[in-house]
Parts: structure tokens; sequence; C-alpha cells
């Protein structure tokens, strides 16, 4: 599977991959003004990386009609949830595949922030009470995309039964039913121990490393974590890949 180098080199700052909307929207948090993070364009150098890695994904799992893939890293900070996000909303405006976001991050739960919804309901209220599914699904965009934000359960203790669950093996196959494209956003694979049961439900995993600063090691050791219950590691994504000659020439060749 390809690599796509520096796929997060404009996500940070005003020059990020969304472009924002400059028109003033409520905050859900008026104390973080990154809260609200709905934009209104994507950089078109991210998007087109983002669509080979979907063409990537599809390759790797072409046999399947439905893909659930979940995204993680070795470390934190590795830039998973940008990746997961962004993918998710460049396949949703193509307006031709059905894709669910799901922010199963229990350490950095972000998803809701960079969308803008509430985090009243989500995936850990849905797997530990006797709610409808509809109760934690936010459309956005227009409605082109659905999302599950992380919840409001604050044990930890008791995530990983959660995420081991008989409930969320059901879950995963009832939504792989309705959507073309299920994308799972995790906290990283070292770090988390409910990462890799997760992953055991995904018909692929995609490990994004930062690159120049990830240790192969850990890399090893993330991947190995992974297979150990099950998990299949379809392809990287490297990001922050620098540039060593001007980038224009790169557009060039």
């Amino acid at each position: 599977m390809s690599k796509i180098y520096d796929a997060l080199r404009k996500a940070e700052g005003d020059k990020g991959p969304f472009k924002r909307n400059r028109t003033p929207k409520k905050k859900i948090d008026v104390a973080n003004p990154r809260t609200k993070m709905l934009f209104s364009k994507i950089d078109e150098d991210f998007r087109n990386a983002m669509l080979h890695l979907k063409n990537s994904i599809d390759s790797e799992l072409k046999n399947k009609q439905s893909r659930v893939v979940l995204f993680t890293s070795s470390a934190r900070g590795e830039g998973t949830t940008t990746i997961a996000a962004t993918l998710a909303r460049v396949i949703a405006l193509g307006e031709t595949d059905r894709v669910l976001l799901m922010d199963c991050s229990v350490m950095n739960p972000s998803i809701h922030r960079l969308f803008g919804v509430e985090n009243d309901f989500g995936i850990l209220d849905l797997l530990s009470e006797d709610i409808d599914p509809s109760n934690v699904i936010k459309s956005v965009d227009e409605g082109v995309l659905d999302i599950i934000p992380i919840g409001t359960l604050k044990d930890t203790e008791v995530m990983q039964p959660l995420f081991a669950s008989e409930k969320m093996g059901s879950f995963i196959k009832a939504v792989s039913e309705k959507y073309d494209y299920v994308i799972i956003d995790s906290s990283a694979a070292i770090h988390a121990p409910e990462t890799p049961i997760i992953g055991s439900f995904a018909d692929g995993i995609i490990l994004v490393i930062y690159s120049g600063k990830t240790k192969r090691e850990v890399i090893k050791r993330a991947i190995m974590m992974l297979e150990k219950f099950d998990g299949k590691v379809i392809g990287t994504v490297l990001n922050r890949k620098k540039y060593y000659i001007p980038d224009f020439i790169y557009k060039r060749v």
C-alpha cells in the first residue's frame, strides 16, 4: 500500500487541511477557540492525498462491500485524528458512499470538537446503556457524513471490557451493513489497551507514523500488539515528511 508522504504538512494553524469558514459560528466550549472546527473547504493537495489513501484502502480491501478501517498510531501526537476525520469527510463529500466516522480515542477524543457537535451521547454510552443507536449518531456537512462521538462515560476501568463486548461486535457488524465506510479513530496502540481490541473488529488497520520522530522499534511493537488480537495492518500513513528541495519542484515532477 502506498504511503502518503507529508500528508499533514499543512495540518497546523490556519494553513491546515481545512480552510476555515470565516463566518462566525457558535462554539460548544467558548474557552477553547479551536472547539468549533467544521471547515468549509479542504486544501486541494491534502484532498488528493486522501483520495490516494482511499484508493489504497479499496485495493487492500477490494473483496469487502463495506470497509471498516481503524486508524491508530504507535505513539501520541502522530496526527491520527486529523487523517481519519479528513479522509471520512473527503469520501463523504463525494456523495457516492455512505460514511460513518466513529470516535474511539478514549485518551484524547476530538471528533466532536472538530465537527462542532455535542458530546452528550456516544459510543461509550451506547455500549454501557440500553439506548437506541440513533441517539448517538450525528449528521454533519448537511447530512452527507455521520459521526459518533466518544460519549460521556468517565470510568476508564470499564472501557476495555466494553470495547471487547459482544455488543461492540454486533454494533460494528450492523453499521458495516448500513455504511460503505466505517472509519474509526483510536488512541495510540501502545498506550491504550482497548485499541488492539477495537482493531480486531476492523477489516483493516492504518498506522499513522510521524516521519523522523517515531522509532522503528516502537512501530514494530505497536504492530505486534495489534496483530496479537488478530488485527490486520494494511498500510501506513507517513506524515510530516520533510522536503529538502523546494516544494514547487515536487509538484512539477
